[in-house]
């Protein structure tokens, strides 16, 4: 198996960052037994990424999940709702075909920036 290749992108527009399709695989793709535990880690990449910024989770604006399964939304919702509890971000839910890694079952993104 070769290197595992992600797809996260971090972009920057003044005071605002983005991050876009942060999943919660592992370094070399493999997947948490939970979906849960694969946001969190989504979470987790995320946070590193602002960090890197300057900002937090507690700078979210709006966060987009997409999953491959509606069903599967309240496993991540605590994870969501406890990193993200006092930003209060719009969120918006996409339900989608597929990833570009099929072992893949949620990818995160979202806007942060310093203003309110």
């Amino acid at each position: 198996m070769g290197d595992f290749s992600r797809n996260d992108i971090v972009t920057v527009h003044g005071d605002e960052v983005t991050c876009t399709d942060f999943d919660g695989l592992g370094p070399q793709g493999e997947r948490p037994q939970r979906l849960a535990e694969e946001c969190q880690a989504a979470l987790n990449a995320i946070s590193d990424a602002l960090a890197e910024h300057g900002l937090t989770l507690d700078q979210t604006r709006h966060v987009a999940a997409m999953l491959r399964e509606g069903d599967g939304f309240s496993q991540c919702q605590s994870a969501l709702g406890e990193a993200l509890a006092s930003a209060r971000p719009a969120l918006t839910l996409r339900i989608v075909q597929g990833f570009p890694d099929t072992n893949q079952r949620i990818a995160l993104s979202l806007i942060a920036s310093p203003s309110p």
